[in-house]
């Protein structure tokens, strides 16, 4: 089974154009730790990754998602984080060496 985590940002304000800074500079590990409170968990076994996709999260999790959120699938040795958009996609947050 697979675990589904949600980081929502926590009290420290930050510009969404400036939290991607953050993410670039920092790295990811620093960032959530900055500015995210610890994240939520689930287990799942499938999801369906299209539009319908932050109703599902909103109802497992019992939250309202919003821009900036992060979320983190993993599943055996695949581990994959996406934040929201101002536009509602979820744009893949790609950890670099």
């Amino acid at each position: 089974m697979a675990k589904l985590m949600v980081y929502k940002r926590n009290t420290k304000f930050k510009d969404l154009s400036e939290l991607v800074e953050e993410l670039s500079s920092l790295g990811l590990i620093d960032t959530l730790e900055k500015y995210y409170n610890k994240p939520l968990e689930k287990q799942a076994k499938s999801i369906v990754a299209g539009p319908s996709f932050l109703q599902f999260l909103n109802k497992l999790f019992q939250i309202q998602i919003t821009t900036g959120d992060i979320i983190h699938l993993e599943s055996g040795d695949h581990s994959k984080y996406y934040m929201l958009s101002v536009t509602g996609t979820w744009d893949e947050i790609v950890k670099l060496q």
